[in-house]
Protein backbone atom coordinates (compact mmCIF):
# COMPACT_ATOMS: atom_id res chain seq x y z
CA UNK A 1 0.00 0.00 0.00
CA UNK A 2 1.34 3.73 -0.48
CA UNK A 3 2.76 4.98 2.24
CA UNK A 4 0.89 8.63 1.36
CA UNK A 5 -1.80 9.66 -0.62
CA UNK A 6 -0.81 11.33 -3.89
CA UNK A 7 -3.61 12.62 -5.86
CA UNK A 8 -4.28 15.41 -8.61
CA UNK A 9 -7.05 18.19 -8.87
CA UNK A 10 -6.24 20.81 -11.61
CA UNK A 11 -7.66 23.97 -10.32
CA UNK A 12 -7.41 27.15 -8.95
CA UNK A 13 -6.65 27.98 -5.03
CA UNK A 14 -5.73 30.64 -3.34
CA UNK A 15 -4.33 28.91 0.02
CA UNK A 16 -6.59 29.36 2.80
CA UNK A 17 -5.28 29.43 6.04
CA UNK A 18 -7.26 26.42 7.52
CA UNK A 19 -4.28 23.92 8.34
CA UNK A 20 -3.70 22.89 5.00
CA UNK A 21 -0.07 23.29 4.15
CA UNK A 22 1.48 24.15 0.71
CA UNK A 23 4.54 21.89 0.39
CA UNK A 24 7.30 21.41 -2.19
CA UNK A 25 7.52 18.43 -4.76
CA UNK A 26 8.95 16.34 -2.34
CA UNK A 27 7.72 12.57 -1.84
CA UNK A 28 5.07 11.60 -0.05
CA UNK A 29 5.43 11.16 3.84
CA UNK A 30 3.68 7.77 5.43
CA UNK A 31 0.19 8.92 7.19
CA UNK A 32 0.92 9.57 10.85
CA UNK A 33 -0.60 7.46 13.75
CA UNK A 34 -3.97 8.10 14.99
CA UNK A 35 -2.91 10.44 17.83
CA UNK A 36 -1.70 13.32 15.53
CA UNK A 37 -4.23 12.68 12.70
CA UNK A 38 -4.07 11.22 9.46
CA UNK A 39 -2.34 13.33 6.48
CA UNK A 40 -2.52 12.85 2.72
CA UNK A 41 -1.42 15.08 -0.36
CA UNK A 42 -3.39 16.70 -2.97
CA UNK A 43 -2.32 18.25 -6.17
CA UNK A 44 -4.11 21.41 -6.99
CA UNK A 45 -2.89 24.28 -9.73
CA UNK A 46 0.59 22.54 -9.74
CA UNK A 47 0.96 22.84 -5.70
CA UNK A 48 1.08 20.29 -3.42
CA UNK A 49 -1.48 20.84 -0.45
CA UNK A 50 -1.44 18.68 2.88
CA UNK A 51 -4.49 17.68 4.03
CA UNK A 52 -5.63 16.41 7.81
CA UNK A 53 -7.87 14.75 10.06
CA UNK A 54 -6.99 15.36 13.56
CA UNK A 55 -9.20 12.37 14.52
CA UNK A 56 -11.64 10.40 12.56
CA UNK A 57 -14.48 12.50 10.87
CA UNK A 58 -18.18 12.61 12.62
CA UNK A 59 -19.66 14.48 10.07
CA UNK A 60 -18.16 13.17 6.51
CA UNK A 61 -20.06 13.70 3.55
CA UNK A 62 -20.00 12.01 0.46
CA UNK A 63 -20.70 13.42 -3.29
CA UNK A 64 -21.37 10.24 -5.18
CA UNK A 65 -22.26 6.91 -4.79
CA UNK A 66 -19.39 5.00 -5.19
CA UNK A 67 -17.70 7.10 -2.16
CA UNK A 68 -20.96 6.41 -0.63
CA UNK A 69 -20.68 2.42 -0.40
CA UNK A 70 -16.79 2.68 -0.05
CA UNK A 71 -17.54 4.44 3.63
CA UNK A 72 -20.63 2.34 4.28
CA UNK A 73 -18.94 -1.05 3.43
CA UNK A 74 -16.65 -0.01 6.14
CA UNK A 75 -18.84 0.86 8.71
CA UNK A 76 -18.90 4.66 8.87
CA UNK A 77 -22.34 5.47 8.57
CA UNK A 78 -22.41 6.84 12.02
CA UNK A 79 -19.67 9.08 11.01
CA UNK A 80 -21.31 10.31 8.41
CA UNK A 81 -23.36 13.57 7.60
CA UNK A 82 -24.86 12.95 4.33
CA UNK A 83 -24.70 11.44 0.85
CA UNK A 84 -25.67 12.94 -2.71
CA UNK A 85 -25.61 11.54 -6.21
CA UNK A 86 -27.52 8.13 -6.21
CA UNK A 87 -26.51 6.56 -9.64
CA UNK A 88 -27.48 3.09 -9.11
CA UNK A 89 -29.63 0.73 -7.44
CA UNK A 90 -28.72 0.07 -3.43
CA UNK A 91 -26.00 -2.43 -3.64
CA UNK A 92 -27.59 -5.36 -1.14
CA UNK A 93 -24.46 -5.39 1.51
CA UNK A 94 -24.85 -1.74 2.64
CA UNK A 95 -28.80 -1.07 1.82
CA UNK A 96 -29.54 -0.63 5.41
CA UNK A 97 -26.86 1.06 6.50
CA UNK A 98 -27.67 3.49 3.36
CA UNK A 99 -31.17 3.89 4.62
CA UNK A 100 -29.56 5.67 8.11
CA UNK A 101 -27.42 8.62 6.49
CA UNK A 102 -29.55 11.95 5.32
CA UNK A 103 -29.66 12.40 1.56
CA UNK A 104 -28.63 16.07 1.15
CA UNK A 105 -29.11 16.14 -2.83
CA UNK A 106 -30.60 14.29 -5.29
CA UNK A 107 -27.45 14.37 -7.22
CA UNK A 108 -24.85 17.28 -6.27
CA UNK A 109 -25.95 19.33 -3.13
CA UNK A 110 -25.45 22.96 -3.18
CA UNK A 111 -22.65 24.59 -1.57
CA UNK A 112 -25.13 26.10 1.27
CA UNK A 113 -26.93 22.64 1.78
CA UNK A 114 -23.32 20.90 1.66
CA UNK A 115 -22.25 23.80 4.54
CA UNK A 116 -25.57 23.37 6.37
CA UNK A 117 -24.22 19.83 7.78
CA UNK A 118 -21.08 21.17 8.68
CA UNK A 119 -19.10 18.49 7.15
CA UNK A 120 -15.26 18.16 8.51
CA UNK A 121 -14.62 15.38 5.62
CA UNK A 122 -15.76 15.27 1.83
CA UNK A 123 -14.69 12.24 -0.43
CA UNK A 124 -15.41 11.83 -4.03
CA UNK A 125 -14.85 11.97 -7.74
CA UNK A 126 -12.45 14.83 -8.93
CA UNK A 127 -15.72 16.14 -11.16
CA UNK A 128 -17.27 16.46 -7.67
CA UNK A 129 -14.78 19.12 -6.91
CA UNK A 130 -15.25 21.15 -9.95
CA UNK A 131 -17.69 24.08 -11.42
CA UNK A 132 -20.07 21.50 -12.10
CA UNK A 133 -20.67 20.58 -8.71
CA UNK A 134 -18.71 22.23 -5.41
CA UNK A 135 -15.30 24.00 -6.95
CA UNK A 136 -12.66 22.47 -4.56
CA UNK A 137 -11.58 26.00 -3.71
CA UNK A 138 -14.53 26.47 -1.91
CA UNK A 139 -14.74 23.49 -0.19
CA UNK A 140 -10.83 24.09 0.96
CA UNK A 141 -11.38 27.79 1.90
CA UNK A 142 -14.34 26.35 4.47
CA UNK A 143 -11.86 24.44 5.78
CA UNK A 144 -13.05 21.08 5.01
CA UNK A 145 -10.65 18.17 3.80
CA UNK A 146 -10.78 16.72 0.19
CA UNK A 147 -10.36 12.77 -0.14
CA UNK A 148 -10.18 11.62 -3.52
CA UNK A 149 -9.47 7.80 -4.23
CA UNK A 150 -6.55 7.33 -6.15
CA UNK A 151 -8.36 4.06 -8.01
CA UNK A 152 -10.50 7.42 -9.07
CA UNK A 153 -7.65 9.08 -10.68
CA UNK A 154 -4.91 6.93 -11.75
CA UNK A 155 -5.13 6.03 -15.00
CA UNK A 156 -3.55 2.89 -14.68
CA UNK A 157 -5.38 2.19 -11.67
CA UNK A 158 -5.82 -1.71 -10.75
CA UNK A 159 -7.82 -3.53 -8.32
CA UNK A 160 -5.16 -3.38 -5.68
CA UNK A 161 -5.20 0.83 -6.12
CA UNK A 162 -9.22 0.05 -4.91
CA UNK A 163 -7.78 -2.21 -1.86
CA UNK A 164 -5.48 0.69 -0.63
CA UNK A 165 -8.32 3.21 -0.82
CA UNK A 166 -10.19 1.12 1.40
CA UNK A 167 -7.13 0.97 3.44
CA UNK A 168 -6.24 4.50 3.90
CA UNK A 169 -10.14 4.95 4.79
CA UNK A 170 -9.85 2.23 7.66
CA UNK A 171 -6.91 4.80 8.87
CA UNK A 172 -8.69 8.11 8.39
CA UNK A 173 -12.14 7.21 10.15
CA UNK A 174 -10.44 5.17 12.71
CA UNK A 175 -12.38 1.67 10.93
CA UNK A 176 -8.79 -0.19 10.49
CA UNK A 177 -9.91 -3.33 11.37
CA UNK A 178 -12.96 -3.11 9.20
CA UNK A 179 -11.03 -2.43 6.18
CA UNK A 180 -8.65 -5.04 6.34
CA UNK A 181 -11.73 -7.51 6.94
CA UNK A 182 -13.11 -6.34 4.22
CA UNK A 183 -10.05 -6.46 2.13
CA UNK A 184 -8.88 -9.30 3.11
CA UNK A 185 -12.22 -11.21 2.41
CA UNK A 186 -12.35 -9.87 -1.16
CA UNK A 187 -8.79 -11.04 -1.96
CA UNK A 188 -9.76 -14.56 -0.92
CA UNK A 189 -12.77 -14.49 -3.20
CA UNK A 190 -10.57 -13.22 -6.24
CA UNK A 191 -8.32 -16.24 -5.35
CA UNK A 192 -10.91 -18.81 -5.09
CA UNK A 193 -12.07 -17.64 -8.76
CA UNK A 194 -8.69 -17.31 -10.35
CA UNK A 195 -7.89 -20.78 -8.92
CA UNK A 196 -11.16 -22.15 -11.11
CA UNK A 197 -10.37 -20.65 -14.23
CA UNK A 198 -6.36 -20.80 -14.02
CA UNK A 199 -6.36 -23.56 -16.83
CA UNK A 200 -9.24 -21.90 -19.01
CA UNK A 201 -8.20 -20.07 -21.93
CA UNK A 202 -8.73 -16.47 -22.07
CA UNK A 203 -11.35 -14.38 -23.45
CA UNK A 204 -11.76 -11.62 -25.75
CA UNK A 205 -14.07 -8.61 -24.98
CA UNK A 206 -15.20 -5.44 -26.02
CA UNK A 207 -16.87 -3.25 -23.31
CA UNK A 208 -20.02 -1.09 -25.01
CA UNK A 209 -21.26 1.80 -23.02
CA UNK A 210 -22.91 3.77 -25.49
CA UNK A 211 -23.09 5.18 -29.01
CA UNK A 212 -23.58 8.29 -30.53
CA UNK A 213 -22.40 7.31 -34.03
CA UNK A 214 -19.44 5.51 -32.87
CA UNK A 215 -19.03 3.63 -29.89
CA UNK A 216 -17.98 4.60 -26.53
CA UNK A 217 -16.23 2.09 -24.58
CA UNK A 218 -12.69 0.98 -22.27
CA UNK A 219 -8.94 1.66 -23.93
CA UNK A 220 -7.15 1.41 -20.59
CA UNK A 221 -7.26 2.46 -16.90
CA UNK A 222 -9.37 -0.09 -14.09
CA UNK A 223 -12.00 -1.51 -15.59
CA UNK A 224 -9.19 -3.38 -18.70
CA UNK A 225 -7.61 -3.94 -15.50
CA UNK A 226 -9.91 -5.94 -13.49
CA UNK A 227 -10.98 -7.76 -15.91
CA UNK A 228 -8.30 -9.13 -16.98
CA UNK A 229 -8.14 -11.04 -13.46
CA UNK A 230 -10.72 -12.99 -15.06
CA UNK A 231 -8.66 -13.98 -18.14
CA UNK A 232 -11.39 -11.44 -20.00
CA UNK A 233 -8.49 -9.18 -22.26
CA UNK A 234 -9.82 -6.27 -23.72
CA UNK A 235 -9.78 -5.77 -27.07
CA UNK A 236 -9.19 -1.72 -26.91
CA UNK A 237 -6.30 -2.15 -25.06
CA UNK A 238 -2.75 -1.81 -25.75
CA UNK A 239 -3.89 0.53 -28.85
CA UNK A 240 -1.81 3.43 -28.10
CA UNK A 241 -4.85 5.29 -26.65
CA UNK A 242 -3.97 7.20 -23.68
CA UNK A 243 -7.60 7.20 -22.01
CA UNK A 244 -9.31 5.17 -19.96
CA UNK A 245 -13.28 5.81 -21.80
CA UNK A 246 -13.27 7.10 -25.25
CA UNK A 247 -14.85 6.97 -29.35
CA UNK A 248 -13.87 4.23 -31.19
CA UNK A 249 -15.35 2.92 -34.56
CA UNK A 250 -17.41 0.23 -35.54
CA UNK A 251 -14.69 -0.84 -38.20
CA UNK A 252 -11.97 -1.33 -35.03
CA UNK A 253 -15.23 -2.96 -33.37
CA UNK A 254 -15.54 -5.34 -36.32
CA UNK A 255 -11.52 -6.09 -36.78
CA UNK A 256 -10.90 -6.79 -33.14
CA UNK A 257 -13.58 -9.52 -33.68
CA UNK A 258 -14.83 -10.03 -29.41
CA UNK A 259 -16.07 -13.03 -28.23
CA UNK A 260 -18.15 -11.53 -25.81
CA UNK A 261 -19.81 -7.58 -25.04
CA UNK A 262 -20.02 -6.43 -21.96
CA UNK A 263 -22.78 -4.01 -21.93
CA UNK A 264 -22.98 -1.05 -19.63
CA UNK A 265 -26.91 -1.13 -18.07
CA UNK A 266 -27.88 2.15 -17.51
CA UNK A 267 -31.70 0.93 -16.87
CA UNK A 268 -32.80 2.92 -13.47
CA UNK A 269 -34.51 -0.06 -11.96
CA UNK A 270 -32.76 -3.05 -10.28
CA UNK A 271 -31.51 -5.38 -13.42
CA UNK A 272 -34.68 -4.88 -15.58
CA UNK A 273 -33.88 -5.42 -19.29
CA UNK A 274 -34.49 -1.69 -21.03
CA UNK A 275 -31.61 -0.47 -21.59
CA UNK A 276 -29.69 -3.63 -21.97
CA UNK A 277 -31.89 -5.55 -24.23
CA UNK A 278 -31.92 -2.04 -26.10
CA UNK A 279 -28.59 -2.19 -26.74
CA UNK A 280 -28.00 -5.55 -27.46
CA UNK A 281 -30.84 -5.22 -30.74
CA UNK A 282 -29.00 -2.24 -31.73
CA UNK A 283 -25.62 -4.01 -31.82
CA UNK A 284 -27.42 -7.24 -33.92
CA UNK A 285 -29.77 -5.29 -36.10
CA UNK A 286 -25.69 -3.58 -37.43
CA UNK A 287 -25.13 -4.91 -40.79
CA UNK A 288 -21.72 -3.79 -40.10
CA UNK A 289 -21.14 -6.37 -37.13
CA UNK A 290 -22.76 -9.56 -38.47
CA UNK A 291 -19.08 -11.10 -38.83
CA UNK A 292 -18.39 -10.39 -35.60
CA UNK A 293 -18.05 -14.07 -33.10
CA UNK A 294 -19.74 -12.12 -30.20
CA UNK A 295 -23.20 -10.76 -32.20
CA UNK A 296 -23.34 -14.20 -34.36
CA UNK A 297 -22.61 -15.90 -31.02
CA UNK A 298 -24.99 -13.98 -28.97
CA UNK A 299 -22.40 -13.53 -26.51
CA UNK A 300 -23.56 -10.01 -24.33
CA UNK A 301 -23.00 -9.76 -20.76
CA UNK A 302 -24.61 -7.06 -18.67
CA UNK A 303 -22.82 -5.06 -16.04
CA UNK A 304 -23.70 -1.89 -14.21
CA UNK A 305 -21.30 0.86 -14.33
CA UNK A 306 -20.23 0.50 -10.44
CA UNK A 307 -19.36 -2.82 -11.12
CA UNK A 308 -16.58 -2.07 -13.68
CA UNK A 309 -15.20 1.39 -11.97
CA UNK A 310 -13.71 1.90 -8.40
CA UNK A 311 -15.78 1.10 -5.59
CA UNK A 312 -17.16 -2.16 -3.59
CA UNK A 313 -19.04 -4.32 -6.33
CA UNK A 314 -15.77 -5.01 -8.49
CA UNK A 315 -15.18 -8.87 -7.25
CA UNK A 316 -18.71 -9.69 -7.00
CA UNK A 317 -18.93 -8.58 -10.42
CA UNK A 318 -16.16 -10.45 -11.46
CA UNK A 319 -17.16 -13.64 -10.02
CA UNK A 320 -20.82 -13.19 -11.80
CA UNK A 321 -19.08 -13.04 -15.25
CA UNK A 322 -16.66 -15.72 -14.51
CA UNK A 323 -20.03 -17.98 -14.32
CA UNK A 324 -21.47 -16.07 -17.54
CA UNK A 325 -18.57 -16.66 -19.79
CA UNK A 326 -18.10 -20.25 -18.54
CA UNK A 327 -21.38 -21.41 -17.60
CA UNK A 328 -20.08 -25.13 -17.07
CA UNK A 329 -17.43 -24.60 -14.94
CA UNK A 330 -17.60 -26.17 -11.34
Amino acid sequence: MKNHLKKSITLFLAAASLGLVLTGCNPATKPTDKASGTTWTETIDGKKIDMKVSAPPKRAVTMSFAPTEMLLTIGAEKQMAGTSFKEEELYEPIAEAYKRVPVLAEKWPSYEKFMSVKPDFVIGWEVDFSKRAIPAEKIISAGVPIFIPDSMQDTNATLETNFNDMLELGKIFGLEDNARKWVDSQKKKLGTIQDKIKDIPHVRVFVFDSEDDAPFTVFEGYTTNVLKLIGADNVMAGQGVDKTWAKTSWESFVQANPDYVIIVDYTASDRTDDDFANKVERLKNNPQLSSVTAIKENHFLRVRLAEITPGVRTVDALERLVKEIHPDMK
